[in-house]
């Protein structure tokens, strides 16, 4: 129970002093959360996609966090040149074990593409991100040692702590530049730079004088067919973060198969093709990846190993994802598809 407890605080601590973001491990699958800047950055007309990941469930009650997002181009039917503006929706849910410290974030994204052209395909987008959070915590459900009742010899709740808690909400802005770029239809790659909680917010609980640490991020997403005819395209992924003192740096590769190619004249053959992947999380987690493609929906997984000083304790468990995706392209003649990029 002590050990378990001094876990629980350590991972508390964590979250209450300089990790204070959560994160998706399939970091490329979440890309509004990773940099505003790949809002509406997308080939197709629409994106909605989900996440859920639950962690460290062998130790404490486990963190669950819930992701959804919408985005897509808008405008752009009206553009006279390549250029487009784009708009989009994300909300997340994170709760973290049994302090139920809780952060709700409603967030609305803008940004706009300038296309830049030339033999080699650059796009250069910025984008922007202002939410609204609300950050609330609740030591109800902690059980300490003071309340061990020694006339009984069982827990008593009224024992030495009283319940308590307390809340906040607090305006959060975010920004973030990628530059899209590619050779021909074998190499893709977008590098983006972020800047989330630019302005600090104070997000105090229970009187504590609190901020909102700014965190500077770097992504690079690489996309590599291995030749024209290959069904093979390798997908190298690497997200790195610093806020405060803490730094999160993460990087892998996803393989992709293309089992089936839509047909172009005729519905017999649609597009189908599988992922695999292996991942690691600095310090923290090894971790697999599996993602299923059909049409223009995908659904995928993820499942750590803990590599870190809390593997005894955890038994090498760490957490799970999963992951649903939808893109769709309008069937409007006036609509104009977007230019392929890579996210």
């Amino acid at each position: 129970m002590i050990k378990k407890l001094i876990i629980v605080l350590v991972l508390m601590g964590t979250s209450f002093a300089f990790a204070q973001d959560f994160h998706f491990s399939q970091f490329q699958l979440a890309p509004l959360n990773a940099n505003p800047g790949n809002t509406g950055a997308i080939n197709s007309d629409i994106r909605a996609y989900t996440l859920y990941r639950m962690q460290w469930f062998t130790v404490t009650n486990p963190y669950k966090t819930f992701n959804v997002a919408l985005d897509g181009p808008v405008f752009k039917k009206y553009m006279l040149s390549d250029d487009f503006f784009a708009a989009g929706l994300n909300i997340v849910s994170d709760n973290q074990g049994p302090f139920r410290l809780k952060t709700q974030s409603f967030n609305a994204l803008a940004s706009y593409t300038k296309f830049i052209g030339g033999r080699q395909k650059h796009n250069i987008t910025l984008g922007y991100t202002i939410g609204y959070n609300i950050r609330t915590v609740s030591l109800g459900g902690v059980k300490w040692d003071s309340q061990y009742n020694p006339v009984s010899g069982t827990y008593d709740a009224s024992f030495g702590v009283a319940e308590g808690g307390g809340g906040t909400g607090f305006l959060d802005m975010s920004t973030g530049l990628v530059w899209n770029f590619r050779t021909n239809h074998l190499f893709r790659s977008a590098l983006g730079f972020s800047l989330h909680h630019f302005t600090a917010p104070r997000y105090s609980i229970m009187g504590r004088p609190e901020r909102l640490i700014p965190k500077f991020g770097v992504q690079w997403n690489i996309a590599y067919k291995l030749s024209e005819t290959h069904n093979t395209t390798l997908l190298p992924s690497l997200i790195a973060y610093q806020q405060g003192t803490s730094v999160l740096l993460n990087g892998g590769l996803n393989v992709k198969y293309v089992l089936e190619e839509a047909s172009r004249y005729t519905d017999n053959q649609t597009d189908k093709s599988v992922y695999f992947g292996v991942f690691y999380r600095f310090r923290d987690a090894v971790y697999v990846t599996f993602r299923y493609e059909l049409k223009g929906f995908a659904a995928g997984a993820a499942y750590e190993v803990t590599a870190s000083k809390l593997t005894p304790t955890t038994k090498s468990v760490g957490g799970f994802e999963l992951f649903l995706q939808y893109n769709g392209v309008f069937k409007n003649k006036h609509a104009k598809k977007a230019k392929a990029r890579f996210l």
